[in-house]
């Protein structure tokens, strides 16, 4: 049975990995999947989750969300816990506290009980760049936290009002570069300031920056006329854009996406070297049993996986990108590193 039409109303409600390895590693990663997946397929199938003496679990399963409803991070969020809950006995149930980049959820995680029962939904904002934006973290992203799966990577858009006078990326910059600072961008969380960072960065441009508590309330304003570009989740725009009210100038990936196959790159508007996404794992606390680790990675790798997860995929514009405790830890070493250089190239200063 498709939820495609509880996620398209959750998308009107308001609201990363490199490029691709060279072949010869991808064909291990793809064999490392494969192996993941199979055995996940299996544990479903079986109809129940393996014992682990202690029942695990026995009560419902708070996963936090560290960006307000309607975002594509709680979209996201509401469809695993949706399909997961078919699986396990007892439900997921996800809890919003958006805030701070999301360091009032990574703190509120970290502090929790290593039982399993309170898990976070971690981004890029935590668990890379945060280190890199903040002076003092309530929270350290490595020591303090459980990697259990990484799940997605992010491609972003950079969209305007349909009354903007920008119909390409070009056409924007022309018009920042002929008067600096006064064309205005939203951000509601890091991956959309740094992402806009680096695009004024190498094409030498200065907008104004108006940040936002989260996703949402910037795209209203966009739409609304009130700021005039944001660079955001394909998720919270594509209906806008499908229905004329946003107009998309260029995605954030090297390539373009299967979702949105006639908007260019923003590198091909002449600005090279220009890749970015955003990306999402799952976390526990510290001293989180193995043993949990283990059920836990098979139930949400498994959730990505079907007709039903293709087509949710598909809708919102993410890419699974599904990963075990030791890739996803490794990941975020390498992204943490990317955001520190991407932070450094673009003099982003630390609050």
């Amino acid at each position: 049975m498709t939820r495609i039409g509880s996620v398209h109303a959750l998308l009107q409600s308001g609201a990363t990995e490199e490029p691709d390895r060279r072949k010869a590693s991808q064909m291990k990663i793809d064999n490392s999947r494969r192996h993941m997946l199979m055995g996940a397929a299996a544990f479903v199938a079986a109809g129940s989750v393996p014992a682990m003496g202690q029942g695990y679990p026995s009560r419902v399963i708070k996963l936090v969300c560290p960006f307000p409803a309607g975002s594509a991070t709680d979209t996201q969020a509401r469809f695993l816990a949706e399909q997961i809950g078919k699986v396990l006995p007892q439900k997921i149930i996800v809890e919003n506290r958006p805030g701070a980049s999301g360091n009032l959820a990574a703190s509120s995680v970290a502090r929790s009980d290593p039982d399993g029962y309170t898990l976070l939904l971690a981004t890029n904002s935590s668990h890379a760049a945060n280190q890199h934006l903040f002076k003092s973290l309530p929270f350290d992203p490595v020591k303090d936290f459980a990697p259990i799966a990484r799940l997605t990577r992010n491609p972003l858009v950079l969209v305007v009002s349909e009354a903007s006078p920008a119909k390409t990326v070009e056409d924007l910059l022309a018009l920042a570069k002929a008067q600096p600072e006064k064309l205005s961008y939203g951000t509601g969380n890091t991956g959309s300031l740094a992402a806009a960072q680096l695009l004024m960065t190498l094409a030498q441009v200065k907008m104004t920056r108006v940040p936002y508590q989260g996703t949402p309330q910037a795209i209203t304003d966009v739409l609304g006329g009130r700021i005039d570009v944001i660079i955001t989740d394909v998720a919270v725009v594509r209906e806008f854009v499908q229905t004329g009210k946003l107009r998309a100038l260029g995605v954030t990936t090297a390539q373009r996406l299967v979702t949105m196959p006639g908007v260019p790159t923003i590198a091909e508007a002449g600005i090279a070297g220009y890749d970015f996404a955003a990306w999402s794992g799952l976390y526990g606390p510290a001293g989180l049993d193995a043993s949990t680790v283990q059920i836990l990675n098979r139930v949400f790798l498994d959730a990505m996986k079907g007709p039903e997860a293709d087509r949710f995929f598909g809708l919102v514009g993410l890419e699974r990108n599904p990963g075990n405790p030791a890739e996803l830890a490794a990941y975020q070493a390498q992204q943490s590193e990317l955001w520190g250089r991407i932070i450094v190239q673009t003099g982003i200063e630390k609050v």
